[in-house]
């Protein structure tokens, strides 16, 4: 089949793992893939980047720092009047059987071109955006009772919306969507990349792990992660019974007080931040952990971090919450 997959997206960090590997999927699967996006047809990489690399990337990133919150709102749906011509001309040369196009705030184009051109629309959301930027600090909206209506008409207008967790669907439900739009598919991993058979070997010697009993988590330090329960519970643990160490691999907004914290319980010995970690390294760093944290979820998620977690075979805790039983 032939599919053009839309994103509105600067390619990089977690969503840009996410668009490459569904679309290597896909064409593993022996589908032809192109892409569309305010980024080009480029295919993002694996390596999450401090900074967008190419020209434009680094123009738009430039343009959504400088900008106020309401403009680059307008210019959100702005973007649907580009999009849409613009994949109506990709449509007539490309012919595609379908569209998969991944969730934005706004992001109607898909819909609307699929609709002129009868071209079905499969839609994935990985999150209820408007209720998610609504209620963040740092992604708050200035038209949240507009984006609302854009989500219910987005994803009650594809031909089918897929949703990664079941609390997600029900949100969409009470939110006015039809339930035979959706359907369930939680997030998956890839099994060869991340193997029980990998060696953490390496990654130990380079922080001094030793024998230690590794407490590991991965992911994106922000606040809703949980790691300042994380921290609580790992600093009543006495070393004298149990050696213990707490790797966290990845950086984000949240490290200054992170790093905070850790100073607070006085265990600096005990925890190492590692950083930005490339994608394709990280399961060499989960290969470490003797235990695997996932301390806290949005309600909605299907959060990547413990599917990698179990394909690799590590001791799991995660809060018993509906969207983690899915997986």
């Amino acid at each position: 089949m032939r599919i053009l997959y839309h994103h509105r997206t600067l390619g990089d960090g977690a969503e840009g793992i996410h668009i490459r590997e569904i679309v290597l999927a896909f064409r593993d699967l022996g589908h032809e893939v192109e892409i569309f996006s305010p980024i080009g047809n480029r295919l993002p990489g694996f390596a999450p980047r401090p900074e967008p690399t190419g020209r434009r990337e680094r123009l738009l990133a430039r343009l959504k720092r400088m900008m106020p919150r309401f403009l680059f709102e307008v210019a959100e749906i702005g973007y649907n009047l580009y999009a849409f011509f613009a994949l109506r001309k990709r449509i007539r040369h490309f012919r595609p059987d379908f569209i998969y196009d991944r969730y934005a705030t706004y992001n109607a184009a898909s819909i609307l071109a699929g609709r002129r051109t009868g071209v079905p629309v499969v839609l994935e959301v990985n999150a209820p955006l408007a209720y998610e930027r609504a209620n963040e600090p740092d992604e708050s909206l200035c038209f949240p009772l507009l984006a609302m209506r854009f989500e219910r008409w987005i994803c009650s207008h594809a031909d089918l919306t897929i949703v990664v967790s079941t609390p997600l669907r029900d949100h969409l439900i009470r939110s006015g969507v039809h339930p035979r739009r959706l359907v369930v598919m939680v997030n998956g991993v890839d099994p060869g990349r991340f193997s029980p058979d990998r060696s953490g070997a390496a990654v130990r010697l380079r922080y001094g792990l030793g024998k230690r009993i590794v407490i590991g988590f991965s992911g994106v330090l922000r606040p809703w992660h949980g790691l300042d329960t994380l921290l609580a519970a790992v600093a009543r643990i006495d070393p004298a019974e149990i050696d213990w160490h707490l790797l966290i691999v990845g950086d984000g907004p949240y490290r200054q007080e992170l790093e905070a914290e850790i100073h607070r319980y006085a265990i600096e010995g005990r925890v190492t931040i590692t950083g930005r970690v490339p994608h394709e390294a990280v399961p060499d760093h989960v290969a470490t952990f003797d235990i695997a944290v996932s301390p806290r979820s949005t309600f909605y998620a299907s959060p990547m971090k413990i599917l990698e977690y179990m394909a690799m075979g590590r001791a799991i805790i995660a809060p018993a919450t509906e969207n983690i039983r899915d997986i």
